[in-house]
């Protein structure tokens, strides 16, 4: 079984997954237009992954807002930032949601590139 990690811990994770990734792609780059259209793919996944990460967090702040236990560090009304950051992440879900069509329509030209494509005897 997996250790327990809390939810911002394994968002830093995916993050620091993401520079690794940059990381590789830098220095060896990928082998082949398939490779990239699998990425392509999983970033479509991730990016979907984040939507519901996006609530999430959206829903503590919201109870922790409820229960009384936010206290900003510039004495201003808790509800103040709490409402801030609500707008600000549902302004996010749009902005997400246009970056993943655009990642599918990627994906979409990519598949065809991504095909295996072997000349026939008479081509070769």
């Amino acid at each position: 079984m997996s250790e327990f990690l809390p939810p911002a811990a394994r968002m830093q994770a995916a993050s620091e997954a993401v520079r690794r990734h940059n990381h590789a792609a830098m220095d060896g780059g990928y082998d082949s237009t398939p490779e990239v259209s699998r990425a392509v793919i999983a970033m479509v996944e991730m990016c979907e992954r984040l939507q519901q990460a996006i609530d999430h967090m959206d829903g503590r702040v919201r109870r922790d807002l409820a229960a009384g236990t936010l206290a900003p560090d510039d004495g201003t009304a808790p509800a103040e930032h709490a409402y801030g950051a609500e707008l600000a992440l549902l302004d996010a879900r749009p902005a997400l949601d246009g970056l993943i069509g655009h990642l599918r329509e990627a994906s979409g030209h990519l598949w065809h590139l991504g095909m295996v494509y072997e000349p026939e005897e008479t081509e070769a």
